[in-house]
This record gives structure tokens, sequence and C-alpha cells, in this order.
């Protein structure tokens, strides 16, 4: 069964939408499945555990990195201040509308003389001497808005305000899953290096044990020099992995800050907890969680904004317009002068409104684009999800499979060692079940720290790494992230 799910912050779109007989805009598809196809097998209580869902690991390093990352990470400090600018520039594009206007003022200093003047001119003569002249003026003016143009400019001022704050949480979202996927990278590696030394030490005394019988005559040397071989082959492998985990390491401090620090400074062991359960969520759940979408909505609105702002423009602009002036003169003839002036003005586009026409059009595209980006964000988003907890939910089931696989070849690697040095099973047979068993430890390792960072995608996918806010009123610093 399928069904439509406008979610709160699409129905002011849609409304949008149905009001602007101007726009033509279409209608974004926002048809979803009542249900994913592929749930998890269990449920974390509460879907709010998206807000921090690395607090599901019950895994105080994890907690204490995220908190540390989402404090002074380079990422988190430069989106915030994207979203610092994002309010500078709606608090200017809203001060266009309130009332406009300078006041000047000057003070000019002169000498006044006369000379050579006689006769009747004489009763005319200006007195003379210093004087200084000071003058002010003030000229604000004010646009009428008869028809709304401050509201779609603060509709679409908003909005970008808005789409600004989602760009912000999806920063900060995805710097949590880098942290959290680069320490299970991290681990893994740790894991498995602590594997290839057990491998190395058992080489060693397989090829000690080789070399002695070579050496007695009870064995050959093709099986000696077999052993030694293996033995080089488990030193490389070590000596790989600890160098992929000096750079796992140093990624993951550039992530929280601290790319100064050495790579040892970062303590990084095997321990990969059981993978956490899935909070229940729906396809609804995506409208409303995902800053990708929460984003691609607010950029339709402001695109329809604009839209509305355009097809004003094409409207009479009334404004009122005062002027007010002083002057006064001090000297022998002072006096002072006072004017002041209120007008009202109209400005009707004529030859502009061929570019006005052509700006609208633009903007109904550009508007359409928003629409179509919108419905592609709802539908990818979706398919994300979907595809995320499919993988996620396969991989539990493998893990199972494995870790049964990996206890049984340790089980049948230990009985063929123990009848090697017996000396009643080959070495053919042994080093084909080290080798059986080796893979299965190897896969299971991988598939552990896999599995870990399929959690860390599913959390992200549904929209999780970040707390709901009022998009209207963002937040001024970072969130309290301590666990």
């Amino acid at each position: 069964m399928m069904r439509r799910i406008p979610s709160l912050l699409t129905l002011p779109v849609l409304a949008l939408l149905a009001g602007c007989s101007a726009s033509s805009v279409s209608r974004p598809n926002l048809t979803l499945p009542q249900r994913f196809a592929a749930p998890p097998e269990a449920h974390a209580p509460g879907a709010e555990a998206l807000d921090r869902w690395w607090l599901l690991f019950s895994d105080d390093q994890l907690a204490a990195l995220e908190g540390e990352a989402l404090a002074h990470a380079p990422d988190a400090r430069s989106a915030l201040a994207v979203l610092d600018e994002a309010r500078a520039t709606r608090s200017k594009a809203l001060l266009a509308y309130d009332v406009q206007g300078n006041a000047s003022g000057s003070i000019t200093r002169g000498q006044t003389t006369i000379s050579g003047m006689s006769g009747a001119g004489a009763f005319l003569m200006t007195p003379t001497g210093a004087t200084t002249t000071s003058a002010g003026s003030f000229s604000p003016s004010w646009e009428v808005d008869l028809f709304g143009r401050r509201d779609a400019a603060r509709q679409a001022a908003d909005a970008d305000l808005t789409a600004a704050t989602f760009t912000y949480h999806a920063a900060l979202q995805s710097l949590t899953a880098q942290v959290a996927s680069n320490l299970f990278q991290a681990r893994g590696l740790s894991l498995q290096l602590a594997e290839a030394r057990d491998n190395l030490r058992v080489a060693r005394e397989l090829a000690d044990i080789g070399q002695r019988k070579a050496k007695a005559g009870i064995g050959s040397q093709v099986d000696a020099d077999s052993l030694l071989a293996d033995r080089a082959t488990a030193q490389a492998n070590v000596l790989q992995l600890e160098a992929q985990l000096s750079v796992s390491r140093q990624t993951l401090l550039v992530l929280i800050g601290r790319a100064g620090a050495a790579p040892e400074t970062l303590a990084v062991d095997g321990a990969l907890g059981a993978p956490p359960d899935v909070p229940d969520a729906t396809p609804a759940t995506l409208l409303v969680r995902r800053p990708d979408v929460m984003q691609a909505e607010a950029r339709l609105r402001s695109a329809m904004g604009t839209l509305r702002l355009d097809s004003l423009a094409l409207l009479p602009k009334f404004t009122l317009q005062g002027t007010t002036s002083i002057s006064a003169i001090a000297g022998p003839a002072g006096y002072t002068t006072s004017l002041w002036s209120l007008a009202a003005g109209v400005a009707m586009p004529v030859f502009d409104r061929a570019r006005l026409l052509g700006e609208r059009r633009a903007q109904r595209a550009r508007a359409e684009q928003a629409a179509i980006a919108y419905e592609k964000a709802v539908q990818s988003g979706f398919g994300e999800a979907q595809n995320q907890l499919a993988t996620y939910g396969a991989d539990r089931a493998r893990l199972a499979l494995l870790t049964e696989a990996e206890a049984r070849a340790h089980h049948a690697f230990d009985g063929q060692n123990a009848g090697y040095r017996a000396g009643v099973v080959d070495l053919t047979a042994l080093l084909t079940a080290e080798r059986t068993w080796r893979n299965a430890r190897t896969s299971l390792s991988a598939l552990r720290a896999t599995t870990m960072s399929d959690a860390v995608n599913v959390f992200k996918a549904l929209g999780g790494g970040w707390t709901p806010l009022d998009p209207n009123h963002p937040v001024n610093s970072f969130p309290d992230q301590k666990p």
C-alpha cells in the first residue's frame, strides 16, 4: 500500500505551490511506502535515540571522541561560521524594507571684506568680518508595502537561514559518522594486528619445529623451508597492519581536532562490542530527520519566496520621502533658515518590464529545479536508508555464521597442531587447518568492524546525529554532547 506523506515541514511548501498562481511549479512527488522492506530484527526503544546514536554503542571512548570532535574539530567550527554568516545575510535582506536615509552636516568658516564701494552703495554694504555657517539635513524614505514585498522577502530570507541551519546539522552529522567509522576501522585494524602477531608467534613455533625435525632427519628440508616462508609472510603482514593502524589513528586525530598529536597518544584497542539495535523508524521519519531532505525543502521555500518577490516587482512601488534641513550663519550678519518637506512618490516599471518578466521566468525555472531537487532528496534518502538497513541486517546474520565457523576452524587447527607435534599428522594437513582457521579469523575480524560501521551508516541514513531545533531560532553554539 502506498500513501503520500505530507510532513509538518512540507505542508507550507505545498500550500505555497498551490496558492501562487504565477508560479506554475510542479509539486514534488513524496510518495513513499509505509515501511521499509528490510527492517532490522530488533529495535532500540525510542526514535529520539537517533539524536545521539553513538550512545547506543555503550562505548565511553566513542562518546568522548564524539564530544571532542563536536567542540574542537575544524569541520564543526567551519560549519558554525557558515551558519553565523547566514544569520547576518538574513538580517541584511530584511533591513532593505525599513526606513532608509542618512543625515549629513557641515561647518564652514569664512571672512567677508568689501572695499572700493562709495556713494549710495555704502547704505547697502554688507557687514564685514568672520562668519561661521553650520548646516544639517536629513532625508529619510520609506516604501509603503501595499503588496507584501517585505513578507515575500522575509519568506525567502527565513528559508535561506533554515537551509543554512540544516547545512550546519548535516556537517555535524557527517562529522560524527566519520569519527565513529574511523574509530571502528582503527579498532578492526588493532584486532587484526593482534591476530597477525599471534599468527606470527605460531608461525615461528612451527618454523622452529620444522628446522629441528629437518636437522634430526625426521623431517624434510622442503617442509622446513615452507614453514620459514610462512613465518616471513606473517612478519610482513604485521608490518603492514602496524602502518595501517598508525595512519588510521592519525586520521582520527585530525577529525577530532588534534592533528598535531602523535598517533601513539590515541589509545585504540581491538575491543569491538556487539552491534546495537536500530530505533524503529518509518520512511516518513526521513522527511523530518534527514538534514539533506529538510535543507532541500527549505531551498524550495526560498525559491518560491523569491519567485513571489519577482512577481511583485512588476507592480507599482509607492514611497514616502521626507526632507528637513537647517542652516545657521554666525557673524556680523547672522541668520538661521530651516526647511522641511514631505512627498509621496510612485514608480511603475515601464521599459524595465521586459527584463523583470525575463527574471521571473528564470526564477520560475529555478523554483522548478528546487522542487525536483526536493523530490530527489526524498527518494534518495529513502533508497539509502533501505539499502543500509538491508546491508546491516545481512551482515548481522553473517556475523553469527562466521563466529561459529571461526570457532570450529580454531578447534580443528588445535587438533591438527597437537597431532603434528606428536608426529601423527603431516605438515600439509597442519598447514591446511592453520590457513583455514586464519582465514576464518581474518574474515570474522573484518566483518565485525564492517558491521559496526554498517550500524553507523544506518543511523546516518535514518537522519541521526543532530538534535532537532526550531529552524527560526538556530543554535548559537555547539550543542551539549556530553554522554
